[in-house]
C-alpha cells in the first residue's frame, strides 16, 4: 500500500505541477496555431514535438543524471504503450479539431474526466467524495462555457471528426491511465525521455525526414518548432507524469482543464482574441474547480 499520494504536501506539489503544466500546454497551443498558419502540418508538428522533446530531456538525463538513463528491461512493454499513446493523443486531437467546430472537440475530449470519474467509482465500488463531484462539475461547466458550445452547428457533423474526436478521448484517457502506471517504477524524467522517443519513432516511420513539406525548413518555422518541443513537450509533459506520481489520474485529468482557461488568457493578450463574458465566467468555474480539490479529504492510493 503506498500512502505517498496521500501526504498533504505531495498532493499539493502533484496539484501545483499539473496548473504549471496547463500554463505551458495553453502557450503551446497558441504556438501551435501560429505554426499551422504558417504552413506546418499537424503530423509534422507533432513529430518534431515529440522528437525535439526527448533528444532534449535525454541530454539532460546525459548530462546531469545518468542513473535516470537506465531502464529495467521488464519496463519497456509499458513505456512503448506510454509512448504511442503520447504519439495519438496530440495527433487525434488535431484531426478532429480540423474537421469540427473546435468547441464540439473539446468538449469530446474532456469529458474524459467525467468517464475516468464513474470508471474510477465502478472500479472502487465507491461513490466519489463532494468536493470530487463539484470540482468535476464546476469544471465542466466551465468547459462549455469557455468552448461556447451552443454557437456550434451540429447538423451535419463530419463523421470522420467525431471519429477522431473519440479517438483523442480514448488516447487521453491511456495516457493518463499509461502514465500513472509507468510512474509507479520509473522516475517521471526517464519515462517522458523515452515515451518521447517512442513517439517520435512512429511518427518519424509515418513521415520520413525526407517526406516533410519544404516549406517547414524556414528558420523562423524551426524555431517556433523547437519552442513547441521544449516548452510544449518536455516540461509540460515530464511535470505531468510527476503529477500522477503523486494524485490519480482522475484529479490529474480534472485540474489538466486549466489549459483551456491558460490558453484563452494568453490569446487574448498574445493573439488579441476577444473573451466575452461568458467565456470569463466559464474560466472562473474552472478554477473554482480546481480549488474544491484542494479541500478534499486525502484519498489512500493504493
Amino acid at each position: 500500500m503506498n500512502n505517498k499520494g496521500s501526504r498533504p504536501s505531495s498532493r499539493f506539489s502533484g496539484y501545483l505541477m499539473v496548473v504549471i503544466a496547463s500554463l505551458l500546454f495553453g502557450f503551446n497551443g497558441n504556438l501551435s496555431r501560429l505554426l499551422f498558419d504558417e504552413g506546418v502540418t499537424p503530423v509534422t508538428l507533432v513529430e518534431f514535438r515529440m522528437l525535439i522533446g526527448g533528444i532534449c530531456l535525454l541530454a539532460v538525463l546525459a548530462v546531469g543524471w545518468r542513473k535516470g538513463l537506465k531502464l529495467p528491461r521488464r519496463q519497456w512493454g509499458w513505456i512503448v504503450a506510454f509512448g504511442l499513446s503520447l504519439a495519438m493523443v496530440t495527433y487525434t486531437y488535431f484531426v478532429a479539431i480540423s474537421r469540427l467546430p473546435i468547441a464540439i472537440a473539446l468538449v469530446i475530449q474532456f469529458s474524459a474526466t467525467a468517464w475516468m470519474t464513474l470508471g474510477e467509482a465502478i472500479w472502487r465500488r465507491r461513490w466519489p467524495s463532494p468536493q470530487m463531484l463539484l470540482a468535476l462539475l464546476s469544471t465542466f461547466s466551465g468547459v462549455l462555457l469557455l468552448t461556447e458550445i451552443w454557437h456550434a452547428n451540429l447538423n451535419g457533423l463530419d463523421s470522420m471528426g467525431l471519429l477522431f474526436a473519440n479517438l483523442a478521448l480514448i488516447a487521453y484517457i491511456l495516457y493518463l491511465v499509461l502514465g500513472r502506471r509507468v510512474g509507479r517504477d520509473i522516475p517521471s524524467l526517464t519515462s517522458t525521455t523515452y515515451g518521447a522517443l517512442v513517439a517520435a519513432a512512429f511518427w518519424l516511420c509515418v513521415q520520413p525526414f525526407w517526406a516533410i513539406p519544404a516549406s517547414t525548413w524556414t528558420l523562423h518555422n524551426l524555431l517556433l518548432i523547437s519552442l513547441v518541443g521544449i516548452l510544449g513537450m518536455a516540461l509540460p509533459f515530464s511535470l505531468t507524469l510527476g503529477a500522477l506520481r503523486r494524485i490519480d489520474a482522475t484529479r490529474v485529468g480534472i485540474v489538466g482543464m486549466m489549459e483551456l482557461v491558460a490558453a484563452g488568457v494568453i490569446a487574448y493578450f498574445w493573439l488579441g482574441q476577444h473573451l466575452d463574458l461568458w467565456q470569463i465566467a466559464g474560466g472562473l468555474l474552472v478554477i473554482g474547480g480546481v480549488t474544491a480539490l484542494q479541500y478534499e479529504k486525502p484519498p489512500i492510493i493504493a
